[in-house]
């Protein structure tokens, strides 16, 4: 049930992104300021409300790497800081 509820939360925000996509073309074309006021509202609702439905995997990656990279980087600063590397 929430795996069907999930596909219709992103098939509306993507919905909602593609008519931002569409008004920016739109407003590219025929130079009409209403189409880009159209384009630049339904993208922040996108951002704001959208990202974390529509990008919630690629967000937990990212978070994954970020939090194994510190990791390493902690124990790399840990170890020339203790100088224990250099030594035999």
């Amino acid at each position: 049930m929430t795996n069907n509820k999930e596909n219709k939360e992103k098939t509306k925000w993507l919905l909602v992104l593609f008519l931002a996509i569409i008004s920016f073309l739109l407003a590219f074309m025929t130079q009409q300021l209403i189409f880009n006021f159209i384009a630049i509202i339904l993208a922040i609702c996108v951002y704001k409300y959208g990202n974390p439905i529509l990008f919630k995997e690629y967000d937990d990656r990212r978070k994954r790497k970020y939090k194994e990279a510190m990791e390493v980087r902690n124990a790399a600063q840990t170890a020339i800081t203790s100088k224990r590397i250099f030594k035999k």
